[in-house]
């Protein structure tokens, strides 16, 4: 008996590379059509592509793995002109994969701080740092910083945590000395860690750091 199905499948497998050449043709002889075709797809079975990719999830990260060795370039060229493109939405991606993957920062954070690409992107920071601060104007004494941290209750002025032997305070910069900013008792605000990683060269208000 014919089986049309297997038939199909065996002769997909033996014209598979004339196959993708004459659909990526069309495609882009037709590539209005196609798009508005795959909206409407999707719009008409929103489960569809969902359960799909839960039944073919390998076979999927292994073409896709495939496609972007074979693209390289392309696909970074499309990926950074996205990136350009989407400013708001990668930033809200970003703080709601952080919110909802904790451990893995720490630990990604970890592994590359103690990695030599990391140690290097660490010292090159520190060395970048010191020549600025030799340009600016460091008058912070060791008694004005104390006074900071009893004018804040020993607490961070962003997130209110209380410092203890094993949470330091760390000097943070209101104007960032990469922006201009001094070495100063009116420059600085006590911050623990992840308030001042957060807060980076940026020039935040304090609740915006929250």
């Amino acid at each position: 008996m014919f089986d049309k199905k297997e038939y199909h499948k065996q002769y997909h497998q033996e014209h598979k590379k004339r196959l993708k050449e004459y659909h990526k043709i069309y495609y882009e002889n037709h590539k209005e059509e196609s798009k508005e075709y795959d909206k409407q797809r999707r719009i008409n079975n929103p489960g569809y592509h969902k359960q799909y990719y839960q039944d073919h999830k390998e076979k999927l990260k292994k073409n896709n793995k495939q496609h972007y060795q074979d693209n390289k370039e392309h696909c970074k060229e499309r990926n950074r002109q996205w990136n350009l493109d989407h400013p708001e939405q990668i930033k809200k991606y970003s703080k709601q994969y952080y919110l909802d993957h904790p451990d893995y920062h720490k630990q990604h954070s970890k592994q590359y701080r103690q990695s030599p690409k990391g140690k290097t992107a660490i010292q090159r920071g520190r060395t970048n740092r010191r020549a600025r601060e030799r340009e600016i104007i460091n008058t912070l004494t060791a008694q004005e910083w104390e006074d900071i941290l009893e004018q804040y209750n020993y607490r961070c002025a962003y997130c209110g945590i209380e410092f203890n032997c094993e949470l330091l305070p760390t000097k943070d910069h209101v104007i960032p000395i990469s922006k201009g900013g001094n070495n100063t008792k009116e420059n600085i605000v006590p911050a623990c860690r992840s308030c001042n990683s957060k807060k980076s060269n940026k020039i935040l208000s304090l609740e915006e750091v929250k």
